[in-house]
């Protein structure tokens, strides 16, 4: 299994040029919260939404003015997948860098993003896949598990 086989691929990207607040209109349309920033459909950085509240209350930047460029650090740090690139590799990497959500990359260009999320509901799946496996080869495990649970 490939990372494309989760990826989300429609991604909001934004160029450098973009205003911080700009930035946060977007992630407000979109319903999303996180931005890829990317030079020529190269993504060169990632903006979340806590990174734009530490942006806004540090009060050293006029959000209308300032671009994203000048406000994050897009200079390095961007963790990135190539599109087959395995599940696991992706799980690895996000493990040793720590990043919550790694763009998919095909020739340098953006086509997707995963999240640890989307990784978390891949593993709850296979987890239930199991789960009703079991369930077929051993009897002991006919009742529900909201009954075994059920408080």
């Amino acid at each position: 299994m490939t990372v494309m086989d989760i990826a989300r691929e429609s991604v909001v990207s934004l160029p450098t040029t973009t205003s911080v607040s700009d930035v946060a209109r977007t992630m407000q349309d979109q319903s999303v919260t996180t931005v890829i920033i990317v030079e020529e459909d190269k993504p060169i950085g990632i903006v979340s939404d806590r990174d734009l509240a530490f942006i806004m209350l540090s009060g050293e930047v006029d959000p209308e003015t300032t671009t994203v460029e000048e406000a994050v650090d897009l200079n390095g740090g961007l963790v990135t997948m190539p599109s087959d690139a395995g599940i696991y590799d992706l799980v690895e990497r996000m493990s040793e860098t720590g990043t919550r959500r790694v763009p998919i990359t095909e020739d340098g260009d953006l086509v997707g993003i995963v999240s640890l999320s989307d990784v978390i509901v891949l593993l709850g799946m296979e987890l239930q896949h199991v789960a009703n496996t079991l369930r077929t080869v051993a009897p002991a495990y006919e009742k529900p598990a909201t009954e075994l649970y059920d408080h």
